[in-house]
């Protein structure tokens, strides 16, 4: 089963967070319900469970419980075990199809990504059409409308399977990263503080709390739960890399340097990283951290690790080369960011564009905006 997920570039990456259950799981319920009731068939049946590998094989197992359900010679037992066995082959065809799913979007499949999705939504939604009591069905199929843009279905299947079992911290984090993209942030951190109960010790709660809190200003207690994401998941470059972007969008220049070294020397082709970090050094108004021939080298990284570079690296790079005076050079680079740039960061980039063109570089304010736990804004 998917654990949903990913500060300033935030998105929810639905495949490559991966949390899973075993996939055997749910089946033993079935057999504590029900062993020695049933006929010797169905609990040969159940023993295949233990030991099935491929879709194929659940499939197969599927099949013959619908045989078993539509036989009115069967006994009433059967017949209810069958179709709780039914519903669980089903559940656990969807969690295979969702996985080859993942494999494929890794690979730049999506086409083929996108049919396998719409098989396993299909198999969660029968599967929970024969046992609505399972919330791994619920949550299965809760991913699967979320990946398919469905956040408010994908936020009711959370909540049903949270009825039904509210001691699995996934389910409310989940529910929590879909009331983040739904900017329900209050809402978001009443989920990670749930699953923060739950489970404490696992980063990506913490870190995903702190771009709640950091989306409403509560930016000092957004920077405790990205350190403390960043110390729980110490080699994890990304939680480091939003603790330090969130240190420089306050002004804490230090700190924010430090951070970012601890995340390049921990992945040294993390794009963002260097990106972020050739920003603070070209325009950070302290000359202790005011670096512009280290900056330029490290926008020119950022810049190269990209496939195809970014309005955000070319930006960067343009305000790197104007800080070392090399205007028309910046300009002719701030006009390429512009090009592919988005429409709501385009008058900021024009803006920069202009100081170019006048023979001027970039400096960020040394007044640069702070605010206190409760978000009240104030200056430094």
């Amino acid at each position: 089963m998917h654990k949903l997920g990913s500060l300033l570039s935030r998105t929810v990456c639905f495949y490559v967070l991966l949390s899973a259950v075993t996939f055997g799981q749910g089946a033993s319920t079935i057999r504590s319900a029900s062993a020695g009731s049933v006929s010797a068939d169905l609990q040969a049946l159940y023993a295949r469970t233990q030991t099935v590998l491929t879709e194929a094989e659940v499939t197969e197992i599927a099949r013959t419980c619908t045989q078993v359900i539509s036989r009115t010679d069967r006994s009433s037992t059967d017949r209810q075990y069958a179709t709780k066995l039914f519903a669980w082959a089903l559940n656990r065809r969807g969690e295979m199809r969702s996985e080859q799913a993942g494999n494929l979007v890794a690979k730049g499949q999506l086409a083929e990504a996108a049919k396998l999705d719409r098989l396993a939504t299909a198999d969660f939604k029968t599967s929970l059409e024969h046992n609505p009591d399972s919330w791994r069905a619920h949550h299965n199929y809760g991913i699967s409308l979320a990946m398919g843009g469905a956040y408010n279905a994908a936020i009711e299947e959370f909540s049903t399977a949270i009825s039904l079992n509210d001691e699995y911290a996934n389910l409310y984090f989940n529910r929590g990263e879909l009331h983040f993209e739904l900017t329900h942030y209050e809402l978001a951190i009443d989920d990670y503080n749930q699953a923060i109960a739950l489970a404490p010790d696992d980063a990506q709660y913490f870190n995903s709390r702190g771009h709640c809190k950091f989306m409403l200003d509560h930016t000092t207690d957004a920077i405790q739960d990205y350190r403390r994401a960043a110390e729980i998941d110490h080699k994890n470059a990304t939680y480091r890399t939003d603790l330090a972007d969130a240190c420089q969008y306050i002004g804490d220049w230090e700190s924010a340097a430090v951070a970012y070294r601890e995340a390049i020397g921990l992945d040294n082709k993390n794009v963002r990283a260097y990106q972020s970090a050739a920003w603070l050094m070209a325009t950070c108004p302290d000359n202790k951290i005011r670096n512009v021939e280290l900056a330029l080298e490290a926008a020119r990284r950022a810049r190269d690790l990209e496939t195809k570079p970014s309005s955000r690296t070319l930006d960067t790079l343009a305000v790197a080369t104007a800080a070392t005076g090399k205007y028309t050079e910046a300009a002719k680079l701030q006009r390429q960011a512009i090009e592919i740039s988005s429409a709501d960061e385009r008058e900021e980039l024009k803006s920069r564009l202009s100081l170019y063109e006048k023979g001027q570089s970039y400096m960020r304010d040394p007044q640069v905006r702070t605010a206190s736990a409760n978000g009240q804004r104030g200056s430094r």
